[in-house]
């Protein structure tokens, strides 16, 4: 029971990644060649690559690549998109704490 739970999060996270791989493809190629894009998040063009496949590369490279391209939202949305088919919530709703009465009579 426990590896099918492993193996349907780790396709899972293989599908989100490959999602988001594409997105960034397709939004960096309307504006940067490859080698421009890595150079302004830092990285080599064989990593942007590697991003762009769905490979696995370092969470600080990805949020960076997201944030260059203004796509910070498309990483909540496939993070909301994944929480639904395990039945989880939605990461753009906040919780809002119900204001408390203080009690003041001392």
């Amino acid at each position: 029971m426990i590896k099918k739970v492993i193996n349907m999060r780790s396709e899972q996270a293989a599908k989100m990644a490959q999602k988001l791989g594409d997105l960034i493809r397709q939004h960096r190629t309307l504006h940067y060649t490859q080698s421009t894009f890595a150079k302004m998040i830092g990285v080599s063009r064989s990593t942007v690559q590697k991003l762009e496949q769905g490979d696995v590369v370092k969470s600080d490279i990805l949020f960076e690549a997201l944030v260059v391209l203004n796509l910070q939202g498309a990483l909540l949305d496939e993070i909301n998109e994944l929480a639904a088919d395990v039945g989880g919530y939605n990461a753009r709703q906040r919780k809002r704490n119900s204001p408390q009465e203080i009690n003041d009579d001392f």
